[in-house]
């Protein structure tokens, strides 16, 4: 894919992660086959994952690895390439998500307090995963 473009896998990691950001946060719920997206199914190295967070970050994950132009070993300099908005949406959507399971208690609480706080993660979220699959 073409810098400045986008497919369809794009558009429906970028659906897949918006919907797992707005239950991550507490602001949407979705339960399928008893299990309820948003509450914690895994733990890993003692940090409890949920299927909404697994999908939201497989889904930015997804979103680089579908990009032609851009590589995990060249990540860290395409992003420094992006200018403006576009660097902080990028960093922010890699480094929240992990920050939000690392931090539950700070950074994971404060997003779930409020739903304008849970919007702005979600907004944040997902700019900087329209950024980093329309930019890289």
């Amino acid at each position: 894919m073409a810098k400045m473009e986008f497919d369809a896998v794009d558009a429906a990691l970028v659906v897949a992660g918006l919907a797992s950001a707005f239950m991550l946060v507490g602001i949407a719920t979705f339960q399928l086959f008893d299990v309820n997206f948003g509450a914690t199914q895994f733990t890993v190295a003692g940090i409890g994952l949920s299927t909404a967070w697994i999908i939201g970050y497989g889904s930015i994950v997804g979103t680089i690895l579908t990009n032609d132009n851009t590589e995990f070993q060249s990540l860290s300099d395409d992003i420094q390439g992006l200018q403006g908005w576009y660097m902080f949406a990028a960093i922010g959507t890699l480094v929240l998500p992990v920050a939000f399971v690392a931090l539950p208690d700070t950074v994971g609480t404060f997003f779930q307090s409020s739903d304008l706080w849970g919007l702005l993660y979600v907004v944040a979220v997902t700019a900087g995963q329209l950024a980093l699959g329309w930019m890289l």
